[in-house]
C-alpha cells in the first residue's frame, strides 16, 4: 500500500447495511486437504472504521484480531463485520462453511460429531495415543469415518492395540502385538452405539501367521463399504487345514457378518476342498454363491494395524509402511463439525489491537471460496486482479473490497491516516 499512502481512494454505492449483508454473504471453507499453505508478508497498523466508528475486532474468545494489508488489499476478520453491523455469523463444520446472516446448522450432525469425539478420546485414554516402539504399534492406531451402509451417516471405525507382545512360547519370535481389536460405532440419534468389537484376524499361512502384520481390509461397492477379512486359520494336523473368510458391514443399523469355513484335506490322492457357511455349517458352492466376495476380496484396500520386524520373505524389515490413517485426521474433522454454531454475533475484543505500522511474516492458508446469494464470486482488488481469501490461526480474513463490490457498497482508503472506511464517511 505504500504507493497509495498519499492519496485517498473511494468506491461509492449504497450505504453498507446489516440487512443487505446478512442476506448475501457466504464463505465456504474446505478441509485442510483442499487448502494451500502459503508464507506471506503483510503490513500491520491499519485502522478500520464502519460508518466512521472505529472497529475493534475480536475472535471467538474475545482476543483482539488485527486487520492486515496484503498486496494492496485490506483484509478484515469475518467476525469484525459481524460485530460492527450486528449481523450474526455461523460456522457449519459439516460443510466447512462460514456464514454471515441467519443460518441453522444440522444439530444432529453436530451431536453425532461430539459423541464420536468422546469415543475417540475415551479410547485414547484407555489404550493411549498411537505410538510406535520397535515392531509394536500401540494405542488407538486409527479412527476412520466410513459410511458402511451408504445412508449418508458415517460410522466410526477404530482399531486399538495393546503394548503386549505375543509370548515367545506361542510361536512368535519377532514382537508382534498380542492384541489388536477393531470396533465400529454408529449414531442412533442420541448417543454413539458400539455395533461390534472383535479381534483383528491374522492372515493365514502355513508358517507362523503371527510373524505377519495384521491388516484392515476395506472394500467399496455401489456406495457401500465392507470389511473383507482374508483367509485366516490354522493347520489342523493330519494333513488337514481350515481357514475362515468374512464380510462385515452395517445392515439396517445392525452389524452383519457373513462368512465361510474353508477346509482342505490332503489325505487323498488329490486334495479335497469344501466350504461351509460360517454360521449354519451348511456346505455351500462358493464358486457361485460367493462371487461377490471374490470381487470385494481383490478390490479391498489394506491398511496395516500391526507390524512385524520379520518380513514375509524371511528378512528383517525395520520400516513401517501403509499404516492405517492416524486418528487425528478423523478427530480434526469431527471437532470442526462439533464446533458448529448456529447464528451468533461476532464479538468485540476486550482490548485494542496494536495499531503500530510494521511488516509481519505469516503462514496462512488460501483456497477459501466466497459465495454471494449462493453464487460464487472471485474477489478482486482495485485493478481487477484476483485476490485470495486468507485463513490464519483459525480466523478467516475477507478482502474488504469483495464485500463492497459484491453488494455495491462504499469503501474508502485514506493513505494519510492509514485507515479503511466502510459505509458512510466524510470526505478526506
Amino acid at each position: 500500500m505504500n504507493e497509495h499512502e498519499n492519496q485517498t481512494m473511494k468506491i461509492f454505492g449504497k450505504r453498507l447495511t446489516a440487512s443487505l449483508l446478512g442476506a448475501a454473504l457466504v464463505m465456504s471453507m474446505p478441509f485442510a486437504s483442499a487448502l494451500t499453505q502459503k508464507n506471506i508478508t503483510v503490513e500491520r497498523g491499519v485502522t478500520v472504521y464502519v460508518d466512521d466508528q472505529k472497529l475493534n475486532p475480536g475472535d471467538a474468545n474475545g482476543n483482539s484480531v488485527e486487520p492486515m494489508l496484503y498486496n494492496g488489499t485490506t483484509y478484515l476478520p469475518i467476525r469484525a463485520v459481524s460485530a460492527a453491523l450486528n449481523v450474526p455469523i455461523a460456522w457449519d463444520g459439516t460443510t466447512s462453511s462460514a456464514y454471515l446472516g441467519e443460518h441453522k446448522v444440522d444439530q444432529n450432525a453436530v451431536n453425532r460429531a461430539k459423541a464420536y469425539v468422546s469415543v475417540i478420546e475415551q479410547l485414547q485414554s484407555k489404550y493411549g495415543k498411537r505410538a510406535v516402539s520397535g515392531s509394536i504399534v500401540s494405542g488407538l492406531v486409527t479412527a476412520m469415518l466410513i459410511d458402511f451402509d451408504g445412508d449418508g451417516n458415517e460410522e466410526l471405525l477404530c482399531v486399538c492395540n495393546t503394548k503386549d507382545k505375543i509370548p515367545a512360547d506361542q510361536w512368535d519370535k519377532h514382537g508382534t502385538n498380542a492384541s489388536s481389536k477393531y470396533m465400529v460405532y454408529s449414531w442412533n440419534g442420541s448417543s454413539a452405539v458400539k455395533l461390534v468389537e472383535d479381534e483383528v484376524p491374522f492372515i493365514f499361512t502355513q508358517n507362523d501367521s503371527r510373524n505377519f502384520p495384521r491388516v484392515l481390509p476395506i472394500a467399496s461397492q455401489n456406495g457401500k463399504y465392507y470389511l473383507v477379512w482374508m483367509s485366516n486359520g490354522d493347520l489342523a494336523g493330519n494333513n488337514k487345514a481350515y481357514s475362515m473368510e468374512r464380510i462385515e458391514t452395517v445392515v439396517n443399523g445392525q452389524w452383519q457378518t457373513k462368512g465361510i469355513w474353508h477346509y482342505e484335506d490332503w489325505n487323498y490322492e488329490s486334495v479335497r476342498v469344501w466350504d461351509t457357511d460360517l454360521f449354519t455349517g451348511e456346505v455351500i458352492d462358493t464358486e457361485n454363491d460367493w462371487k461377490e466376495f471374490g470381487k470385494l476380496h481383490y478390490s479391498a484396500k489394506e491398511y496395516r494395524v500391526t507390524f512385524s520386524s520379520y518380513n514375509t520373505d524371511g528378512h528383517q524389515n525395520n520400516t513401517l509402511s501403509n499404516l492405517a490413517p492416524a486418528p487425528e485426521i478423523a478427530l480434526s474433522k469431527l471437532k470442526a463439525i462439533a464446533n458448529s454454531q448456529s447464528s451468533i454475533l461476532g464479538g468485540k475484543a476486550s482490548g485494542e489491537y496494536n495499531a503500530k505500522r510494521r511488516m509481519e511474516k505469516l503462514a496462512v492458508e488460501t483456497g477459501v471460496k466466497v459465495y454471494v446469494n449462493d453464487k460464487p464470486i472471485v474477489p478482486t482488488d482495485v485493478n481487477g486482479k484476483t485476490v485470495d481469501v486468507l485463513l490464519y490461526k483459525g480466523t478467516t480474513y475477507l478482502p474488504v473490497r469483495a464485500v463492497a463490490n459484491a453488494l455495491d457498497q462504499a469503501v474508502a482508503w485514506d493513505g494519510a491516516s492509514y485507515s479503511v472506511y466502510i459505509g458512510s464517511h466524510k470526505d478526506v
